[in-house]
């Protein structure tokens, strides 16, 4: 064979080795799949790529929340900026020791009162007193918990009492009709702080805000409705400038069912009978109406002081065992108690009874103090006192009445 032949030969020999080594099975190279090594790389990758949607969207609900939130309190505070509320926890209030009934909301008065306490100007000190006047209010006198619903302390911030749902206890028979506020600090003689006064205001904005209060409510002082000097003098001047304060409590008593406002002998400070009073017997058939020759006043202080006088006059000066009248009906709208419904008064030093008369003194006498009187003997008539046809002796219309 020669030279060429060979060659091609072994050319062919070559090719058809190849080809053989290459198409045995045992021998084939696995050939490379670009196709499904990137469909794999997709699989792998997508769980990573919702979570990352998961948590952008969470954070973008998070955000929404956050905002709105943020901007409920923002629309809170702006309407009521500055204003600064202590709930019970906050000043350690202990829990009520019965329950209490609930408000009628919206309310349509406000009572304002002075603790006749110290005052505080620091939020720890204010803790303190309002530690000291729950204390009080259920430890003396009995009641279930702290009488008012708020508190304003001298620095600025507000207590919460018994709240805007419950009944306070802060003037018998005015609860149910009623929100108290009481500044914490005796204002008799120097008024409170702005910022206190400031705090005080934007509480009953509040209260109309969250119709609390009646968009119309009224605020009276707590001397315009009970014996006592609160909520200060200094105070009371200070309301009398309010724009909702309100001088005429007629409808207000009315809705309380309380028309009358008494002042009873220990309010008065009242000194003992020398002896033992003599009992009126009911129902009492005549009623007399008396002046006294006492200045007039406009005061509860001064009548205070007025009636006081009287009682010193009639057992020192005239030998009576008390004061000779079983009311006395004053200038400052009160009716302060004598010998009251059940002791008779007397006609002379030397004498016995009166005839068991009732007898009405009057300091300072005009026809807002008759009319009061006379409304004193319908309610003595309702209570069994007075007779229903009982005789009105009145020298200031010189004439005998005979009612019916």
């Amino acid at each position: 064979m020669g030279p060429a032949q060979r060659s091609v030969g072994i050319g062919l020999s070559s090719g058809e080795g190849w080809l053989i080594h290459n198409t045995h099975p045992k021998m084939q190279k696995p050939v490379p799949r670009a196709l499904p090594e990137e469909q794999e790389t997709n699989v792998k990758r997508l769980p990573r790529e919702l979570i990352y949607l998961c948590s952008i969207l969470l954070m973008l609900v998070a955000l929404v929340a956050g905002y709105s939130l943020w901007m409920m309190s923002h629309s809170a505070s702006a309407f009521n900026k500055g204003l600064h509320i202590l709930d019970r926890s906050e000043w350690q209030g202990e829990p009520p020791s019965g329950k209490y009934p609930h408000l009628q909301l919206p309310v349509s008065n406000v009572i304002i009162h002075h603790t006749a306490t110290e005052g505080c100007d620091r939020e720890d000190v204010c803790i303190y007193r309002m530690q000291i006047i729950q204390t009080f209010h259920m430890k003396s006198l009995g009641w279930p918990d702290i009488g008012y619903n708020f508190l304003v302390g001298g620095d600025g911030q507000i207590y919460v009492g018994r709240g805007w749902h419950i009944q306070g206890q802060h003037v018998k028979g005015y609860g149910a009709i009623s929100i108290s506020i009481a500044f914490i600090g005796t204002f008799v003689n120097m008024e409170p702080p702005a910022h206190q006064v400031e705090a005080a205001r934007r509480l009953m904005e509040e209260g109309v805000r969250l119709h609390k209060l009646h968009p119309d409510y009224h605020i009276y002082a707590h001397r315009q409705v009970s014996p006592t000097e609160s909520p200060g003098q200094k105070l009371f001047e200070m309301m009398q400038r309010w724009p909702r304060y309100t001088p005429d409590i007629t409808s207000f008593r009315r809705l309380s069912n309380a028309t009358l406002k008494f002042v009873t002998r220990p309010y008065w400070l009242a000194q003992p009978p020398s002896h033992p009073l003599d009992p009126l017997r009911p129902p009492v058939q005549a009623v007399k109406f008396e002046r006294t020759n006492i200045p007039a006043c406009t005061t509860q202080a001064e009548c205070t002081f007025r009636v006081r006088m009287l009682q010193t006059l009639h057992i020192e000066a005239s030998g009576y065992t008390d004061i000779n009248f079983n009311f006395v009906v004053a200038g400052d709208g009160n009716i302060y108690e004598g010998r009251g419904w059940d002791h008779s008064c007397q006609s002379f030093a030397s004498e016995g009874p009166l005839s068991n008369d009732l007898i009405i003194g009057f300091v300072g006498y005009s026809p807002s103090n008759k009319k009061l009187a006379l409304e004193l003997l319908q309610q003595g008539i309702k209570l069994g006192h007075i007779s229903n046809n009982y005789t009105l002796i009145d020298p200031e219309s010189d004439s005998h009445l005979e009612k019916s």
